[in-house]
């Protein structure tokens, strides 16, 4: 079996390191829209935040748009990950979610954030649980799944 998709615990531990998120969405104008967010992996999902009236990100997946997620590393070796799904707008436990992702990027930054972010009224967390994900590690050096067309599929940790 190839070792080129990023699995198991070394997904885990890729997809816990702090780092941006590219979301991509479609707009009713059939244009695409990509942005960075922050986001958080729990649960078997991926939560995220934004505003459902202010933002592109919220208003299209109000009006029915799915997303492709991209998280990418930086340095070499590259390795990623490509979620696709439909999230949905998640109210329980709003608050916690909202603290959770935010001071993932930093203690304080985040706290300074969440401050004015709490009375955002319609500021929302938003979870995806994918549909299909593929992921690989470039640093594995193992490149015969790829040219051979297999599938970079692989299952959540």
């Amino acid at each position: 079996m190839s070792k080129m998709p990023l699995e198991g615990d070394d997904l885990l531990e890729f997809l816990e390191d702090v780092r941006l998120c590219h979301w991509a969405t479609v707009g009713p104008d059939d244009e695409p829209n990509v942005r960075p967010l922050w986001y958080l992996y729990a649960d078997r999902a991926f939560w995220f935040t934004t505003r459902l009236e202010v933002r592109r990100t919220g208003r299209d997946v109000t009006e029915g748009s799915s997303v492709a997620v991209s998280i990418a590393s930086e340095d070499r070796p590259y390795r990623a990950v490509v979620a696709y799904g439909r999230p949905e707008v998640w109210e329980e436990d709003r608050d916690a979610w909202l603290e959770r992702i935010a001071t993932r990027y930093g203690e304080r930054e985040g706290r300074e954030w969440l401050e004015g972010a709490m009375k955002e009224q319609d500021r929302v967390v938003l979870r995806l649980v994918p549909d299909r994900v593929i992921a690989w590690d470039y640093g594995r050096r193992d490149y015969g799944r790829m040219q051979k067309g297999a599938s970079l599929r692989v299952e959540l940790p």
